[in-house]
């Protein structure tokens, strides 16, 4: 496939790994994008083996100008990856003869599509309507349903200009941010009211007084002793999962993961009873998996210990600016200092009209009043432009 735009070629390759293309010129392509956009994401996504890659990738003359990662799926869905379960009633289940074509990561709960830096406006948009064109392509031959998920507002103010009539933009998220000040737990208290931080205080003091220890370790020096504790949680919210299983996904890390991960661990004694791991892309750290031991986490705070106040320090410490919280529990994170961005879903051609498309947009307002309940800023110029389109 070629567009042109004012005398570029634009071609459309489709890549049947993202290790066709070296990290350092993957990563200088995804320029200031998310982790969840770098190299080593995507090949930690392809390694669970449940979908197909075919990471589109725009060129010209010039070089790379956009990519957006694609994952083919004929079978389960991840949960929450699922249409199905996404827009109840308004999207069938994932089948051989209906594949979904996931534009975006399949892991990690934010999206995006790829402008390299520098790349001119109006090659830009050729470049990303090339890119959806080839999306649909490979839709109408699959016969089945095309969907960017988790797609941050960046890449959404991107992609509007470039949307057909019947492509749907609908509110399924939202991540929290908490930014940090150079001076940690200083600036930390300064963002809190003065009756959020003496909790504050009694959590840390609780944490101490258990005799809790924190540390900082790589993946590599503990990762078989995170899989019983992460169980423990992912257990107590309806997941089936083993400790061999988690201990088995915390190992797989290692190789992919061990120079930017690090593992903030909670100690009593020699024994590990809780952790956070944050993994870092520019200067923000992501959280991602956490376990607690269940007999004493609420006791002694563990978790927000770890994830909040640690974590504060740890960044502050080493020049990261911001924490990427990621979803759920939005109530408790900006209550500890966090705000609200949100993550959409991009249906192209959405086969949605009548009472289906009117369920699908009460949805949509309800998730708006919910989290502008708990963060009114979560109504970014970005959600009223993409209000303004319907």
């Amino acid at each position: 496939m070629t567009e042109r735009a004012r005398g570029e070629d634009i071609r459309i390759s489709e890549l049947a790994s993202v290790n066709d293309v070296a990290p350092a010129a993957w990563d200088a392509l995804a320029g200031d994008a998310s982790l969840y956009s770098s190299h080593t994401w995507l090949r930690y996504g392809e390694e669970l083996r449940d979908s197909t890659p075919g990471h589109l990738v725009a060129e010209s003359g010039a070089g790379r100008l956009a990519a957006l990662p694609v994952h083919r799926f004929t079978a389960k869905v991840p949960h929450f990856y699922d249409p199905a379960v996404l827009f109840p009633g308004a999207a069938e289940p994932t089948t051989e003869s209906r594949p979904l074509l996931l534009g975006g990561t399949r892991l990690g709960y934010t999206s995006e599509a790829l402008v390299a830096p520098g790349t001119p406006a109006p090659l830009a948009r050729t470049a990303l309507r090339a890119l959806l064109e080839r999306l649909r392509e490979r839709r109408d031959a699959a016969g089945g349903l095309a969907v960017l998920l988790y797609v941050t507002d960046e890449s959404v103010e991107q992609l509007l200009a470039v949307l057909a009539p019947r492509d749907r933009l609908v509110l399924i998220d939202a991540t929290a941010i908490i930014p940090v000040d150079a001076t940690g737990m200083e600036g930390y208290r300064e963002r809190l009211s003065s009756r959020r931080f003496a909790a504050v205080r009694k959590e840390i003091r609780r944490f101490e007084e258990a005799g809790c220890r924190a540390e900082v370790r790589l993946l590599s020096e503990c990762h078989e002793q995170l899989g019983p504790l992460s169980a423990q949680v992912l257990r107590r919210y309806g997941h089936e999962v083993t400790d061999e299983g988690e201990r088995e996904r915390f190992t797989a890390q290692v190789p992919l993961f061990d120079d930017n991960c690090r593992i903030l661990a909670a100690y009593q004694g020699d024994r590990m009873v809780g952790f956070t791991q944050f993994f870092f892309c520019g200067d923000v750290m992501y959280g991602r998996s956490h376990g607690v031991d269940d007999s004493m986490a609420r006791a002694a705070s563990v978790y927000f210990n770890l994830t909040y106040y640690q974590a504060v320090r740890y960044a502050a410490e080493h020049g990261y600016r911001r924490l990427d919280m990621s979803c759920d529990a939005l109530d408790a994170k900006v209550a500890r200092g966090g705000h609200l961005k949100p993550l959409w879903a991009l249906v192209l051609d959405a086969p949605w009209s009548g009472p289906t498309l009117d369920r699908v947009r009460a949805a949509e307002k309800e998730r708006r009043e919910t989290f502008a309940a708990i963060d009114p800023g979560v109504e970014s110029p970005v959600a009223r432009l993409v209000a303004e389109r319907g």
